[in-house]
């Protein structure tokens, strides 16, 4: 790239944060400056050096605020106490963990020396739009910050499941909170991304965030934003809230969310408004909440793990999605899924799945869900042979072996009853599912068990297994 084949093309470079605090600036070319000023403009805002720039005219300002890249061609600058310049510059937006923190600018200035082969501001241009490139194709993958799925993304031929996804896609038309129950690995996520992608902030930003997968601590300031001050250390930060402003927010596992950040939470659900930690300002944003949680609503409000008053302003739309284990029928249309999924990331070519995998899968309970049906054709498309076109039992059978031992009783399992009747019927399910898992063999259904061989073909007879 030309750009950096000539030491004089780079002559300025720029970073501030969100509040336009200038961290960092480096001038390679004395028309933008001396040395010396690039030690004493650190800590200063950059509005208040360039005087002829406002935050609607910086590129700087204009990357933070769209979240892409700036090119700018021959463009005025006037730092106090110098002459204007002209300049060519590409500003870029910084984000740590899907928030824009603040922005770097790469400025160069024509002097005669940097290109032989048509203008400077053609050179920078062409780099301006090789960086929006790739750059538009890396931030979407790590940042999750648009819907990558649709409905069209919900691989299912079950009648309830196809009457939910028209029902979300009428819900999605809707501005209020919508709350998403399921268990862990039905796709609580996917309906989120379909959700906001099917509703009128489909090209605004969508931010996800999972309430469990960060420290107490912390969850109120990614949430909500820091002001200078608030504590040591802390900067001005915008928080996700903000981030979101115009689409949408998915707070997955709402449960785990700390009670008294769910006060907070509230407030803004009602009216909007929030505070930065540290901060008097009150700010207004526009977003819609979508949430999930993984246990059921009623138990996760019951035991206080979910404040009344928030649920029911998060539930003023719901949708549950039911487990696997309920919609069996989709397992053969699922396995096709990801078997043409995995078939193009390992290079193999498997064709379909044998009646006896499709058995086997049938009569398997799904504890982890999709997710867990996902793993295990993984696994399956992974240790078969190469020449093979067709996924059997044998490819997957010690896999969902391992996964039966562990399993937990279902909730249709788990009812009115005495503890000995729940523990015979558990125990015959575990003996079913790993006979299955064994081809019906005992010898090895045993040594899985860790039982004698006797033990578990008198357990079996009792049960009327075999």
């Amino acid at each position: 790239m030309k750009m950096f084949e000539n030491p004089g093309y780079i002559e300025g470079i720029t970073i501030i944060n969100v509040e336009g605090e200038i961290l960092f600036t480096a001038k390679f070319n004395n028309k933008f400056g001396s040395k010396n000023e690039n030690y004493e403009i650190v800590g200063k805002k950059l509005l208040d050096i360039y005087e002829n720039l406002d935050e609607n005219t910086s590129s700087l300002y204009e990357a933070m605020r769209k979240g892409v890249p700036i090119f700018r061609e021959k463009q005025e600058l006037k730092a106090t106490g110098w002459k204007p310049i002209e300049i060519s510059s590409i500003s870029l937006p910084i984000r740590s963990k899907g928030v824009i923190v603040g922005a770097i600018d790469l400025s160069v200035t024509d002097n005669g020396e940097a290109s032989t082969k048509g203008s400077l501001a053609e050179d920078v241009q062409n780099f301006s739009e090789e960086i929006l490139h790739s750059y538009s194709k890396v931030d979407k993958l790590q940042l999750k910050d648009e819907a990558r799925f649709g409905l069209e993304d919900i691989v299912t031929r079950d009648p309830k499941m196809l009457e939910l996804k028209e029902s979300i896609g009428k819900l999605a038309k809707a501005e209020f909170p919508i709350l998403i129950y399921g268990e862990s690995g039905t796709g609580k996520e996917l309906v989120a991304h379909s959700i906001h992608k099917a509703s009128k902030r489909a090209a605004k930003h969508f931010v996800v965030q999972n309430c469990g997968a960060i420290p107490e601590t912390l969850i109120e300031s990614i949430l909500f934003g820091t002001s200078k001050g608030a504590f040591t250390g802390a900067v001005d930060s915008i928080g996700l809230i903000e981030l979101a402003d115009g689409g949408s927010l998915f707070l997955d596992e709402i449960n785990s969310m700390p009670v008294e950040v769910q006060s907070k939470l509230l407030r803004f659900v009602q009216d909007g408004t929030f505070r930065r930690i540290g901060d008097k300002k009150i700010r207004k944003v526009d977003v819609r909440i979508i949430s999930s949680t993984n246990e059921t609503p009623k138990s996760i409000v019951d035991s206080g793990k979910l404040r009344a008053d928030l649920y029911f302003r998060l539930a003023m739309l719901q949708v549950e999605i039911p487990p696997l284990r309920k919609r069996k029928g989709d397992i053969p249309l699922l396995a096709s899924y990801f078997m043409d999924k995995y078939s193009k990331l390992l290079n193999k070519k498997v064709a379909s799945v044998s009646k006896s995998a499709l058995k086997l899968m049938d009569g398997y309970s799904w504890g982890g869900n999709i997710r867990e049906l996902e793993n295990v054709i993984a696994y399956g498309m992974c240790v078969m042979e190469d020449s093979c076109d067709e996924l059997d039992s044998r490819h997957i059978q010690s896999r969902i072996s391992l996964n039966v031992i562990s399993e937990k009783p279902t909730e249709e399992e788990i009812g009115a009853g005495a503890l000995t009747e729940l523990v015979e019927a558990y125990e015959k399910r575990i003996i079913q599912k790993t006979l299955e898992a064994c081809g019906g063999n005992i010898s090895k259904a045993a040594d899985m068990l860790t039982v004698p061989r006797q033990t578990l073909s008198r357990k079996a007879k009792n049960y009327g297994l075999v």
